[in-house]
């Protein structure tokens, strides 16, 4: 009789403890996250536009940690999806930069190379 009761017991604390057990972050934050890391990997801070793209995006990341912490989750899975994308955005931004730059310094050397042959 001793052991039922102890047994229901254990039960019923386990119980209570998976209810108090806090929710899974969405998968959406995770993907936010890294897509922040790669546009700050990229330098997207050092070029205005991508610069201001990523600034969006860490406040959509806070916007949507305080709806988390509220219970709010389809409204942070709104925002962490726009997270992840103006922090994809901005990595873009700062890669076109860097690929202009590079296309400008092919034609000054093409321009120097075509006045050489002259």
């Amino acid at each position: 009789m001793f052991a039922k009761a102890a047994l229901v017991l254990a039960a019923l604390e386990l119980a209570g403890c998976a209810v108090i057990r806090s929710p899974a972050a969405p998968p959406e934050l995770s993907h936010a996250l890294s897509a922040i890391r790669a546009a700050e990997r990229e330098g997207a801070g050092a070029d205005r536009r991508s610069a201001m793209h990523l600034a969006l995006a860490k406040s959509e990341l806070a916007q949507a940690r305080r709806r988390l912490s509220v219970g709010d989750k389809e409204g942070a899975r709104w925002l962490l999806r726009r997270a992840e994308v103006d922090a994809e955005l901005s990595t873009l931004m700062v890669r076109e930069a860097g690929l202009r730059d590079a296309a400008g310094r092919t034609l000054d050397e093409a321009s120097t190379l075509a006045g050489r042959a002259e």
